[in-house]
């Protein structure tokens, strides 16, 4: 294997120098044409003429170019060569070296460098100096890809010289008491890109750990090694291989791919605490659910309509007793402002008089104030019969009300203003003003405020002090609010969300090809075929999203088939759908530690019976507001102050219950949720190249934040942050159920 590079001098053997330059300056490359991950020796030349040598007062800066799709390492230290004659000059010659490394295919375009220098103008210590400039020559690269042929199907990139060694923290363990083994590849290449090798055990769990890397580019080659850890649970006693590992690569200078092998080693493994579970000893600790095929949900159109609805329930319920409440004052305020001395105006309190003509025009005087308050208008405008029948007609006071008002008035006119009639008596003025109340009473009651429409003249009658309209409200929730099944947690976006998704996919299985996946996975799982039963009771689940009982069914043949990213999958919607299964809350605590923890947990919250409930009690307590407001002024202030206290509260619970509701929506959402396939690294950038910050194992429950060129970076279920590459992620929710 030749593994010569170029001569740290080798730009000196066939660059032409100017002998007119007193610093002459060039740049090359070598070779020009190699393999991504191939390394690329950039060097410098500053060539120096005895005169520039001799009056050179400070060092010549290098302005490097500017690289791009290129990975550089400073190799060694600068090297001094003997004067050399180049044409009729002679000058000594400094030689500069760089490492680059290409990470894609194509042609890369070195710019020229430059170099900068000073040169008094005359031998004199205080002459001027005068300033250049010069450039060296700008290069170009061809990046080969790798070739095809030959390629095995475990290669995941790695390119260089490299052999590979493990070594185990011990050589004895227990069971269920973790083991770090590192893998060591090191040689020649570029180590910092070199991928994780993947490591799988039968007789432990593996979880990738932290990466060390070390690089040395003192030589014309950049050198290294790269450690990766991982940690292994063993979970079987007894005498246990850690079998050959051999790690894929591509020599470039060879050019064909080959293997760098470690060599096995034996691990004796104690008996531990950790219980290990008997062969076929599954199914009876996890039975899987009966199951019966669910009726379709409404179509996703209606559901968007109940949505809403249950939206503009929730804030449309308090305008109507605000409203009324805003007229009630304003009616107190014109009350008040219309009363006698109500302006300010001191008037001249009128003699009493005390015949009964004076007590019929007293009680007309003020039955026709009472009215003018009422109906919100001046006293003025009711002077004659047709103005206070147009007024009360407009006000929503029903033909015998307004009949009644008229006749009042007309007797007490005629009785104030006319000849009394025969037999009249002193005690007659106390009947008038009983009959004058009574009349007042049911105007009250009858009129509406300004700018109400005709309809609301003939109140209906109420119920406990709520009127039937406000009751009647309250029918809405049937079409606004209240599903027809159980709270997705998937449509959480907004509270409150009395809505339930559509169970059957498009595209899913028809009702006879699911019962016969269900009945074939069902049957599988009962003959010990744990993988079939598995592959039917998932794709049974994929047509059927939102069905439980396969999510459940699913999960169970995944886990006691070893699949622990199914399983966790298929668990974690199940119980973010029906957070209020047992079974399915025993079944996540049979899943790793860093499946459940902060995002894994999933509370025990009754989402929907709290919607409903804080809908009704929100619109229950704003309609008996309404109702107590849109009354007139009663003497009963008790009974008022007790059906206030009553409706603040049921709004004050329904806001709690309501809050409590979308706190649940938002714990049982799924979405932003994803598992990590396999074991791989965390790191702090996105790239092979980048730090990391510990390792995730299968199973792992992250929290997407942002994606980026085939990475995404997510929050950990312990709390850690970093980037990992998408393809090793797998979302909770997939996009088709997530809508």
């Amino acid at each position: 294997m030749l593994l010569a590079q170029p001569s740290p001098t080798a730009i000196l053997d066939g660059l032409r120098a100017d002998a007119r330059r007193p610093i002459d300056f060039h740049a090359a490359v070598f070779p020009d044409t190699v393999y991504v991950g191939q390394q690329v020796t950039y060097q410098v030349a500053v060539l120096l003429s005895e005169q520039a040598r001799s009056r050179l007062r400070r060092n010549p800066e290098f302005l490097p170019p500017e690289l791009r799709g290129l990975l550089a390492y400073e190799l060694g230290t600068p090297r001094h060569a003997a004067p050399r004659t180049y044409g009729e000059g002679v000058f000594e010659a400094h030689v500069f070296q760089r490492a680059l490394f290409a990470v894609k295919p194509g042609a890369v375009e070195v710019p020229a460098p430059q170099l900068s220098y000073s040169l008094p103008q005359s031998a004199s210590y205080f002459s001027k100096e005068e300033s250049f400039v010069v450039r060296g020559e700008s290069a170009r690269v061809v990046v080969r890809p790798l070739p095809d042929e030959g390629r095995p199907a475990e290669f995941t990139g790695a390119v260089g010289v490299l052999r590979a060694t493990t070594r185990v923290d011990a050589a004895a363990a227990r069971v269920g008491d973790p083991l770090v083994l590192t893998v060591r590849v090191e040689g020649r290449g570029n180590v910092k890109l070199l991928p994780r090798p993947t490591l799988e055990l039968s007789w432990a769990t593996v979880v990738a750990g932290s990466e060390r890397v070390q690089v040395d580019s003192s030589g014309p080659s950049v050198r290294g090694a790269k450690e990766f850890d991982y940690l292994l649970t063993p979970s079987q006693a007894g005498a246990a291989v850690l079998p050959r590992l051999r790690y894929s690569y591509f020599d470039p200078y060879r050019g064909e791919y080959a293997w760098a092998e470690t060599m096995p080693a034996d691990v004796m493994i104690a008996e531990g605490a950790l219980a290990v579970p008997v062969a076929g000893e599954e199914p009876a600790t996890l039975p899987l659910r009966p199951w019966r095929r669910q009726e379709a949900s409404p179509p996703s159109s209606w559901s968007r309509v109940r949505r809403v609805g249950g939206g503009a329930l929730w804030l449309l319920a308090p305008l109507p007793a605000l409203l009324a409440l805003w007229q009630r004052r304003r009616r107190g305020q014109m009350s008040a402002a219309r009363s006698p001395g109500g302006d300010g105006v001191q008037r001249p309190e009128r003699p009493h008089d005390a015949s009964p003509a004076g007590e019929a025009r007293r009680v007309r005087r003020l039955t026709l104030e009472h009215l003018a308050t009422r109906l919100e208008m001046p006293v003025f405008a009711l002077t004659g019969r047709r103005d206070v029948e147009q007024a009360l007609r407009r006000r929503g006071v029903t033909r015998s009300t307004t009949r009644d008002v008229l006749t009042l008035l007309d007797d007490l006119a005629r009785r104030g203003f006319g000849a009394p009639p025969m037999g009249e008596q002193e005690g007659d003025a106390t009947a008038l003003q009983a009959q004058a109340d009574a009349v007042l009473e049911r105007v009250h009651t009858e009129a509406v405020g300004r700018g109400r429409a005709r309809r609301w003249a003939r109140r209906a009658p109420s119920v406990g002090g709520t009127t039937l309209a406000g009751w009647l409200s309250l029918a809405g929730l049937a079409v606004a609010g209240l599903p027809h099944g159980r709270l997705t947690a998937q449509s959480s976006a907004s509270f409150p969300v009395l809505v339930q998704e559509v169970h059957d996919a498009p595209g899913g299985a028809g009702d006879a090809a699911l019962e016969r996946l269900v009945q074939d996975g069902m049957a599988a799982f009962e003959g010990g075929r744990y993988q079939q039963a598995a592959e039917r009771l998932g794709e049974a689940a994929a047509g059927r999203p939102f069905d439980t009982d396969l999510l459940v069914n699913w999960g169970t043949a995944a886990w006691v088939a070893g699949d622990t990213v199914s399983a966790v999958m298929a668990w974690q919607r199940g119980a973010r759908l029906d957070p209020l299964a047992a079974d399915l809350q025993e079944r996540l605590r049979l899943l790793p530690s860093s499946a459940r923890g902060p995002l894994g947990d999933v509370p025990m919250v009754p989402v929907s019976s709290l919607a409903i409930g804080g809908t009704v009690l929100w619109a229950l307590g704003w309609a008996l507001l309404f109702g107590l407001w849109r009354r007139p002024p009663r003497d009963d202030k008790p009974a008022s102050a007790t059906r206030r206290t009553m409706g603040g509260l049921l709004v004050i619970l329904g806001l709690v219950s309501g809050s409590a509701a979308w706190w649940g929506t938002r714990a049982l959402d799924g979405r932003g949720l994803a598992i990590v396939r396999r074991p791989d690294a965390l790191r702090q950038q996105p790239g092979f190249s980048a730090n990391t910050v510990g390792g995730v194992g299968t199973g792992d429950l992250v929290q997407l934040t942002t994606t980026q060129e085939g990475w995404a970076r997510v929050t950990h279920n312990d709390g850690r942050r970093g980037w990992l590459p998408v393809s090793q992620l797998a979302p909770l929710v997939p996009p088709s159920v997530a809508r």
